[in-house]
């Protein structure tokens, strides 16, 4: 179980870098196009990519944090 959790998190974390450096991307053509309504929309969705990222990153740590003290605690109870 939190082998899977740990491949989404971290195949989703690449997924949610690569959106965000193609909308700033995106954002910093449209300045230079003087497009300034897509700007902000390209903006305040890369806002949002970004607050997915740190999300993303603190659940993988959680995640992480519990399956070291699962391996852990299995060990210690080995036979």
């Amino acid at each position: 179980m939190l082998r899977r959790l740990l491949l989404i998190l971290v195949f989703s974390q690449f997924v949610l870098l690569v959106a965000f450096v193609v909308l700033v991307g995106g954002y910093a053509l449209a300045i230079a196009t003087s497009d300034s309504a897509g700007a902000v929309v390209l903006w305040w969705t890369a806002m949002g990519c970004l607050m997915l990222i740190i999300t993303n990153v603190l659940l993988l740590v959680g995640v992480l944090g519990v399956a070291a003290l699962v391996t852990t605690q299995q060990r210690d109870h080995a036979p």
